[in-house]
């Protein structure tokens, strides 16, 4: 597994004309990024999408003309003509992250900024999780509520079901030595692994994959390689 990130914040502080990139993307890729109104929801898209062209590229040896998806029900894209080559893309804020490797893969990222209402917890968390939200005092329920929420979201978007699996159903214990305990069902299941990492502060970032070796670090692109795929 490798997983790649795009730092937004240099590119839009740098002054760097990004927007004459969209036109060299493919007629589809094209209208994905520009049904967003605001840019910086559109330089999301657009990095998300470079990010997977480098990869497979310099990776999988794939050229972006090669790169047709096909979705399943729930909307996952997959490679139609590569099907063990597995991604996935998020972001938020600051960041654009992807996971990929030759299994099915999850990435979720959230900015921590906003406060968050247990209430949320209670709908969406399994009991477990709720008490133990509950312990925690203020600036630590925000913390562990993200945490929390971008491994329900990685394992959501590895299987590629959708809310169609409720996030209530499945939960997490946090061990010792940063180790990650799933529950499915109220019984521990094996069958996927998962890893969190600090990309930056403020930020929760977790990632879900069938093999439990995971990248020590994130891959952080810089713009001008990841725009040599154009």
């Amino acid at each position: 597994m490798d997983i790649w990130s795009v730092h937004l914040r240099p590119i839009l502080d740098s002054g760097i004309d990004w927007m004459r990139i969209i036109p060299l993307m493919n007629p589809q890729l094209r209208a994905k990024i520009q049904k967003f109104r605001q840019p910086e929801d559109q330089l999301r898209t657009l990095c998300g999408e470079l990010l997977l062209q480098r990869y497979a590229l310099e990776r999988w040896g794939i050229p972006p003309s090669g790169l047709v998806k096909k979705y399943n029900a729930y909307g996952k894209p997959e490679l139609a003509e590569y099907r063990s080559c597995h991604y996935n893309i998020s972001h938020s804020g600051d960041w654009v992250v992807a996971a990929f490797d030759y299994n099915p893969v999850g990435i979720d990222i959230e900015s921590a900024a906003n406060p968050i209402e247990i209430s949320i917890a209670e709908r969406f968390f399994s009991p477990t999780e709720v008490s133990l939200l509950q312990e925690q005092n203020e600036e630590q329920q925000q913390s562990l509520f993200y945490d929390l929420w971008t491994l329900k979201e990685s394992y959501i978007k590895a299987e590629g079901a959708g809310l169609s699996i409720p996030l209530d159903s499945f939960s997490f214990e946090f061990q010792e030595h940063n180790k990650i305990k799933f529950y499915r069902s109220g019984k521990p299941d094996t069958s996927w692994d998962f890893k969190q990492y600090r990309i930056d502060p403020g930020y929760a970032l977790a990632v879900c994959g069938r093999d439990p070796v995971f990248p020590e670090k994130i891959e952080t692109i810089r713009w001008d390689k990841l725009i040599s795929v154009i």
